[in-house]
């Protein structure tokens, strides 16, 4: 029988924290007043997905809010973004509940319909998202299919098939210095984007790295693998049952609660569920969850 359930604490487990020195910081700027929602919209989706919000400093989950988006001063206006295209303002109306069995998920009607060909994050149209730029850059650079193939040796794939499909630049925390999210992902039981296999062959992988400067030094950080080794484990002379293949990608880069450090959306999926939560990230701390988050599955 179906059952909703929140994929995140589920997946969580591939999900690494990060060391290093501690690098620059950047000063607080002043966040708009009231509560800043925060919706993200999936490739060929036309729903905008509830995921939180922040309201004076503070994370509100989906919970915290529910009630405020139900009150007076609804639908509200917002802007959607994707690196390489202009910000986009929208109208949105009252949440709506996914149903059964995603009761606890919700999203909301946005206008102008939009069904797009990448992930897409919805900010408050009065909050500074990107006080520094975000760019895509194309995902065919010789230099990071090198650090994806060096990644994927050392955790066991001798000769990988490198298969970029997403590279992000911004200044994370506003320190000088830009940081590169690289995504790499392959399946070859099942060439798609956003949902993998139900289990992966010997080489497939899905994994995403950042490159940071710390000093003088260039530094690449996992924030989220899954990697099936060539050679499967073994239990008492037979070859295990692999566990469930997930599906790593990058959904947004953004300042989501006005204090000038922009936040990472990571997106997972398994073959009949999928998940989004926002991390924030430094140098000195690594990858931190934050309360916002969504996420279904049967």
């Amino acid at each position: 029988m179906p059952r909703s359930f929140w994929l995140v604490p589920l997946l969580g487990s591939v999900l690494c924290g990060l060391g290093g020195a501690v690098g620059g910081s950047a000063g607080t700027a002043a966040a708009p007043a009231g509560l800043l929602l925060v919706l993200v919209q999936a490739p060929g989706s036309d729903l905008a997905q509830v995921l939180g919000g922040a309201e004076q400093g503070r994370w509100r989950n989906v919970g915290d809010i529910l009630p405020a988006l139900q009150g007076p001063g609804r639908p509200g206006t917002y802007v959607r973004r994707a690196p390489g295209e202009g910000p986009t303002p929208v109208r949105a109306g009252l949440p709506q509940s996914f149903g059964v069995p995603c009761e606890d998920a919700y999203h909301l009607p946005v206008t102008p319909v939009n069904v797009p060909d990448r992930f897409q994050l919805f900010t408050a149209s009065d909050l500074n998202a990107w006080p520094r730029p975000v760019t895509a850059l194309p995902a065919s650079s010789p230099i990071y299919r090198e650090i994806v193939r060096a990644e994927l040796v050392r955790r066991g794939l001798p000769n990988p098939t490198v298969r970029l499909v997403g590279l992000t630049r911004a200044d994370l925390d506003g320190n000088g210095t830009q940081e590169v999210i690289i995504e790499a992902t392959h399946h070859a039981g099942q060439p798609g984007d956003l949902f993998p296999p139900r289990s992966g062959q010997p080489g497939d992988y899905s994994i995403v790295l950042l490159r940071h400067v710390v000093g003088e030094q260039v530094r690449t950080v996992t924030l989220a693998a899954d990697v099936a080794p060539r050679t499967p484990a073994t239990e008492n002379g037979a070859s295990a049952v692999r566990p469930l293949a997930v599906l790593s990608r990058l959904a947004g880069v953004a300042d989501l609660n006005g204090d000038g450090r922009m936040e990472l959306l990571l997106y997972e999926a398994y073959y009949e569920g999928s998940a989004f939560r926002v991390w924030e990230w430094s140098p000195a701390r690594g990858l931190t969850p934050t309360p916002l988050q969504a996420g279904c599955g049967v």
